[in-house]
């Protein structure tokens, strides 16, 4: 151990009082930041979870055609007199399929037909929204199977799962019958199998989930679906993925869930920006108590300070001293810092049912390293002061 630490040690342990009060504010400001950082974090993965967790995240569709695109950007009911109806599926996808599942951080990959039909079952008639799904594959996307309120997680043939607000609406249970009335006119006989709860009010009283291949069949595509929805391991970087893919996957219309929840992305983005700003306040502070108090160390010091520099110590020496005593105070707070911060956060965590409460061990470390760095930078102007003193004059005005 150099004799420069043991004296900072020691000028630490001499002037206990402001230590323990400097090294209180720095854990309580290196706490409040961590508390903060994690609780901000936290609220938003539950919010993306929530809002994106089981739905996909990007929708590759193909790509509209000009007359397609005309009738979409009319203000008005527009038909489309003599022009063909041409058909939007996505036909020969599963080649896109395979290179969309190849790329990195891609998860999920499930292709999904899309339809409207009418049901009519105990004398009700009600639209709904049919999907046409691999289970095993959407199960990922939307995890259907533990959704399930009653019922058998197989979807095959003409069986179908509904949601427990249409299940209500009609007065049906699993393994009752009803008639899917489609857009061509004809009418199909299905099985419900399972009643689902996707903790949606729109999708539990108007979806229609059935296998692919059914689907299909009911809606004349042959082997062609409405869109290849996929999930990724990042779903901020949904948007970055959509770029990549259309460089890899031409012909098609590729969408992320960014570009349909603007104002949810300014929320999280306001949120972040308030988290920042206030953690940010919290290192000034830090900083300039933790300058303060040592620059107060180098008056009360200075007799000390003026013996070892007659004694031959040196201009780096003695500022060495201070920058060591800024360095230690900043571990030692950073350190009881964090550990009060991660039992703030599981306080409220148990307190807490709204959202999963979490800590980021590597946010922590992070505040640690902040800290610690602020601490001993905070130390720079007090080491200058005491490396300029004038021996001789400190020891008489000492």
């Amino acid at each position: 151990m150099s004799y420069e630490l043991k004296i900072a040690l020691r000028f630490l342990i001499k002037g206990k009082s402001q230590t323990i009060f400097i090294l209180f504010g720095i854990a309580l400001g290196v706490a409040v930041q961590i508390f903060l950082g994690n609780l901000i974090t936290s609220l938003q993965v539950s919010l993306i979870d929530r809002t994106i967790g089981n739905s996909p995240q990007i929708v590759v569709t193909r790509q509209d055609d000009d007359i397609s695109l005309m009738l979409n950007a009319s203000p008005i009911d527009t038909i489309r007199g003599n022009y063909p109806s041409l058909v939007r599926n996505l036909e020969n996808w599963q080649p896109a399929a395979e290179t969309i599942a190849a790329t990195k951080d891609v998860t999920v990959v499930s292709p999904a037909l899309q339809g409207t039909a009418i049901i009519r079952s105990s004398g009700k008639t009600v639209p709904v929204q049919v999907k046409g799904i691999q289970l095993d594959k959407g199960d990922l996307i939307y995890n259907i199977t533990k959704r399930l309120t009653s019922g058998n997680p197989v979807l095959e043939g003409n069986t179908i799962f509904i949601g427990t607000s249409l299940a209500k609406d009609l007065g049906i249970a699993v393994n009752s019958g009803l008639n899917l009335l489609l857009p061509n006119g004809s009418t199909a006989h299905m099985i419900v199998g399972g009643i689902f709860d996707l903790q949606n009010e729109s999708s539990n009283s108007s979806l229609v989930i059935m296998d692919l291949a059914r689907a299909q069949k009911l809606y004349g595509t042959a082997s062609g679906i409405t869109a290849l929805e996929i999930q990724v391991k990042d779903p901020f970087a949904a948007d970055a993925i959509s770029a990549s893919l259309l460089k890899t996957v031409p012909g098609v219309s590729i969408k992320n869930w960014k570009e349909q929840n603007g104002q949810l992305l300014i929320a999280l983005t306001s949120q972040s920006s308030s988290s920042y700003t206030i953690q940010l306040f919290v290192i000034i502070a830090v900083t300039f108590g933790i300058a303060s108090v040592l620059a107060v160390s180098v008056v009360q010091k200075s007799k000390q300070i003026g013996i070892l520099k007659a004694m031959g110590a040196t201009k780096k020496s003695a500022a060495r001293i201070f920058i060591y005593e800024g360095f230690i105070l900043g571990l030692l707070g950073a350190i009881a810092g964090s550990g009060l911060g991660v039992l703030l956060l599981a306080g409220f965590g148990s307190a807490n049912t709204t959202f999963a409460l979490t800590v980021d061990p590597k946010s922590v470390l992070l505040i640690v390293f902040i800290s610690v760095a602020a601490g001993t930078i905070s130390a720079l102007i007090p080491a200058r002061n005491s490396s300029e003193l004038n021996p001789m004059e400190a020891i008489n005005n000492g």
